[in-house]
């Protein structure tokens, strides 16, 4: 029998524990699979939020990467999770929206100014680190060049 995986089959919910994770001072990184429901939402909200108390986070990254789909009542609560973190003086970064997660947004009238969000994982991390004063810089390439072979970072 092969294993087939599938958005929904991986969900947020009373049952599971939320993988908060604090991966520098100051910066929580929300990843989330599956679609999301208001109840989920509302879940996640109360999760975070004591979560950003706890650590003293100024940054979170919420990746919705893998949520293919948001309901309207949980769009409404992740926007009122944004407000409530922005109040407990925390930024929250929505990464990786999908079209159609992004268009339940615009049907709820909400202002893209009140959503800040990056396209990608990296640039939503490249952009925390900025809010804590950091900076993301690469290193130069270790591997000796050999003739005629250029190595650019």
């Amino acid at each position: 029998m092969k294993d087939t995986f599938s958005p929904q089959s991986v969900r947020t919910s009373n049952d599971l524990p939320l993988p908060i994770i604090q991966v520098w001072d100051g910066v929580l990184v929300l990843p989330l699979l599956g679609a999301l429901d208001a109840n989920q939402a509302q879940d996640l909200s109360e999760t975070l939020l004591r979560k950003i108390v706890e650590t003293g986070s100024g940054v979170v990254i919420l990746d919705v990467t893998g949520v293919p789909s948001i309901e309207a009542g949980a769009a409404k609560s992740l926007v009122d999770t944004v407000s409530a973190a922005r109040l407990l003086g925390s930024d929250v970064l929505i990464v990786g929206l999908h079209t159609r997660t992004a268009l339940t947004f615009v049907h709820l009238g909400v202002d893209p100014a009140q959503l800040p969000t990056e396209t990608t994982v990296a640039r939503g991390m490249r952009a925390a680190f900025a809010r804590v004063g950091l900076e993301v810089v690469a290193r130069k390439s270790t591997i000796a060049a050999q003739p005629g072979v250029a190595i650019t970072p």
